[in-house]
């Protein structure tokens, strides 16, 4: 694990600032619990509405069903004014009369804030907006979502470059304060959901990974210690096929936060392969490979409270147009293939989650 500390002038603005140093802790690993880990899929509205297999799919395996794109601000609530639930009500109201749970992704997005949010420079006015908003959207789902992705991709891409937060909109504004108003105003609107901190590249061997698990682990306990509700870090666990998945340090960084009573979620499970040469055989090889990977280091340091794909089958996924294959082929990132057939690494994906390890 990196040693460099990441100060104070990094990230602290005010008496909420969050103080980020980063170390190593040594896991102390228990016997797992042998309970069952959901199964969860975000699924697409668009693709929901004229799809009824995709539908039944996401029946058929998943024990949560969430929205993917249609809790995000800019998509939510697109003018100041206007809050367009119906999308993510029929996605909600689909897995709860199914007998299915749900959860919230995500209050706050640098990549989905909308432009009449970013035209706000006054921090009275931009606080003022963020607490409407949060409470508002999770007031009208109170009780229905077992969780939210209070806030997503906070932590700079690379810390030791960048300092410890990522440059947004929210920080330039209000400063690092914005973290902890976020999780205050979300705890107190729906009391019984569980808060959680997203963010990717968490999983890998190499300093930036480094970097960016002690910045999570750090600002985690910066909250917890100021009394701020955090219930769960979500590991985003989009998984470049070809890198090395750091068993060791995720197993450290599980402990580290179960020490602290804090959960780990996989959140956004897929395969990005674009580096895997040949073709299915090879690429889904690959893929499970990464899996397995990912879940041995995670379990390792705790039990996930959920393992979720961002999406369910190749059919729709955004792999394929943000990452495609040099060759031109299909991309391979997800469960089942554009046909719906099962993959060979999805049936042992889901008998460990079943027993719990």
């Amino acid at each position: 694990m990196i040693r460099r500390t990441l100060t104070r002038r990094d990230c602290l603005a005010g008496a909420m600032g969050l103080a980020l140093a980063a170390g190593e802790v040594a896991p102390t690993i228990a016997a797992p619990a042998r309970r069952r880990v959901p199964f969860g899929g975000a699924i697409q509205a668009e693709h929901f509405d004229v799809d009824p297999e995709y539908r039944k799919a996401f029946l058929t395996y998943c024990d949560l069903i969430m929205p993917m794109n249609e809790l995000k601000f800019d998509l939510l609530r697109p003018s100041p004014d206007v809050f367009s639930f119906e999308p993510a009500d029929r996605i909600v109201d689909f897995a709860l009369s199914h007998g299915k749970g749900s959860r919230g992704h995500c209050f706050l997005w640098w990549g989905g804030t909308p432009d009449w949010v970013k035209a706000i420079t006054d921090p009275k006015r931009l606080e003022a907006v963020l607490i409407e908003h949060i409470e508002t959207v999770a007031d009208h789902y109170a009780g229905r979502l077992t969780s939210w992705d209070v806030v997503n991709e906070v932590i700079a891409n690379d810390p030791p470059q960048e300092g410890a937060l990522r440059d947004t909109h929210w920080l330039r504004v209000l400063g690092p304060r914005h973290i902890p108003l976020a999780f205050l105003t979300a705890a107190k609107a729906d009391p019984k959901a569980r808060l959680v901190i997203n963010d990717y590249d968490l999983e890998y061997v190499g300093p930036r990974c480094d970097a960016r698990r002690a910045t999570m682990l750090a600002m985690v306990r910066q909250l917890k210690d100021a009394g701020v509700p955090v219930h769960a870090v979500g590991m985003q666990g989009h998984l470049y096929a070809d890198l090395q998945i750091d068993h060791d340090a995720i197993a450290a960084f599980g402990a580290a936060l179960k020490a602290i009573d804090v959960g780990l979620i996989v959140s956004e499970l897929d395969i990005i392969d674009w580096h895997i040469e040949g073709g299915p055989a090879e690429q889904d090889a690959a893929a499970g490979k990464a899996v397995n990977a990912l879940l041995d280091a995670v379990f390792a340091g705790q039990q996930p409270e959920a393992v979720i794909a961002w999406g369910l089958t190749d059919r729709y996924s955004w792999v394929g147009g943000a990452m495609p294959r040099p060759d031109g082929t299909p991309v391979r990132p997800l469960p089942l293939d554009e046909h719906y057939r099962r993959k060979a690494w999805f049936g042992p994906l889901l008998d460990r989650l079943k027993h719990g390890r």
